[in-house]
């Protein structure tokens, strides 16, 4: 081998593991530079989120609007709303509370009465 050889065989061998190094570099950047394919997946991931997030709003959007709506319109659910809502009664009415279950647990069970010991007095022995 002479050295002309040599010297193309070297040029050649380096641009070839040159341009392998430029594809290396270049596919670890398209993979994970700024925007690359880890950080789209991520973004897609968010994207999927706030799309179910105003999904939900929108529906809660839509029954807020029918609850306006019905208290606007309807004299009967805006009085059923003022006394759930706000405990309103009309004069003369009487309001029944009954415990409900989980107050009913959470009540401690009543001691047993004591019995009243007598004191024993000297004359009362047995």
């Amino acid at each position: 081998m002479n050295l002309a050889t040599l010297r193309s065989t070297l040029t050649f061998h380096g641009t070839v593991y040159g341009l392998v190094l430029i594809i290396v570099g270049l596919t670890v950047y398209t993979v994970a530079g700024d925007r690359g394919a880890l950080h789209l997946w991520r973004l897609r991931s968010e994207k999927a989120k706030l799309d179910e997030q105003n999904f939900r709003l929108q529906k809660e959007n839509e029954t807020l609007r029918q609850r306006i709506t019905l208290v606007r319109s309807n004299n009967f659910y805006l009085e059923k709303l003022a006394r759930e809502e706000l405990n309103l009664v009309r004069p003369g009415e009487v309001i029944y509370r009954f415990p409900s279950a989980r107050s009913e647990d959470r009540r401690v069970a009543p001691a047993e009465p004591k019995t009243a010991a007598r004191p024993e007095s000297p004359g009362n022995q047995r």
